[in-house]
């Protein structure tokens, strides 16, 4: 049974439920299996908990650039 993890800043529900489907929908076709047995587990990281190049995500959105 495939186990997918996936760690992400937080989303809109409507966006998880659309993550889900894609990565269901690629992880059937990839392991020929039905989607039944494919679990999917979210874990949102908030943005203060995440670092890009040794800076804080919240550092460098208030510093006006993109993540």
């Amino acid at each position: 049974m495939p186990v997918i993890h996936v760690y992400g800043f937080e989303r809109p529900v409507e966006k998880k439920r659309e993550i889900v489907q894609g990565i269901t929908e690629a992880t059937c076709k990839a392991y020929d299996v039905p989607p039944e047995i494919v679990t999917v587990y979210l874990f949102d990281v908030p943005k203060e908990n995440a670092a890009h190049g040794g800076e804080l995500v919240t550092d460098t959105e208030a510093a006006g650039e993109s993540t």
